[in-house]
């Protein structure tokens, strides 16, 4: 499940040398649900967490139970450390950072299928100092999907939370940030290596 057309090529080409298969890309949940009704031999399924349209973890945790047996990769943005967590807490097989190469991509693949499950954190390099260091992790976590182009009520939707609590964080990245406004946050994280 992902809409991303970087993140679709380089699992077509990782998954077209394993097998024949083109695979499926599905943009909702409730598609991703059907697909996985109607084709009972798949055996992994991938989900882009920023997908405005997923609706967080509750979502995974019920694709998961429709499907025993099926493997599961989650993408996730970077500072996303606690969402990787709670995802191989639910029984993810896999947590990746949304820019994982190809090259990363197929020893994932490969390790899932010696029955490892794994979580990928990308290195980062060494953060300006001042307040983005006072950031939480949520802030962070808020401030990548932000860069991201994402709306409130999309971040809000990704963590099941309230958008009034979206609101609340995101004047607190502004102000913590120095930020003039949510744009300028996002190319002040950017510029700062932040996400």
């Amino acid at each position: 499940m992902t809409e991303d057309p970087g993140i679709q090529r380089r699992f077509d080409t990782v998954l077209g040398d394993a097998n024949s298969a083109r695979p499926a890309v599905c943009a909702t949940a409730e598609a991703a649900e059907i697909y996985l009704s109607q084709n009972r031999d798949t055996q992994l399924l991938v989900v882009d967490f920023t997908l405005a349209a997923l609706g967080g973890l509750k979502v995974v945790e019920r694709l998961m139970k429709s499907r025993k047996a099926l493997a599961v990769i989650l993408l996730i943005p970077p500072h996303s450390n606690e969402i990787a967590r709670q995802a191989l807490a639910l029984g993810v097989s896999a947590t990746a950072p949304t820019s994982l190469s190809q090259k990363a991509l197929s020893h994932v693949l490969a390790l899932i299928r010696e029955g490892h499950n794994l979580m990928l954190l990308p290195r980062f390099g060494t953060r300006q100092q001042g307040a983005a260091h006072t950031l939480s992790r949520r802030e962070l976590q808020i401030l990548a999907l932000l860069c991201d182009g994402q709306q409130n009520k999309e971040i809000a939707h990704a963590f099941g939370i309230q958008e009034v609590t979206v609101k609340m964080h995101m004047r607190a990245v502004i102000r913590k940030l120095g930020a003039r406004n949510r744009t300028h946050a996002a190319m002040i994280a950017r510029d700062q290596g932040l996400v």
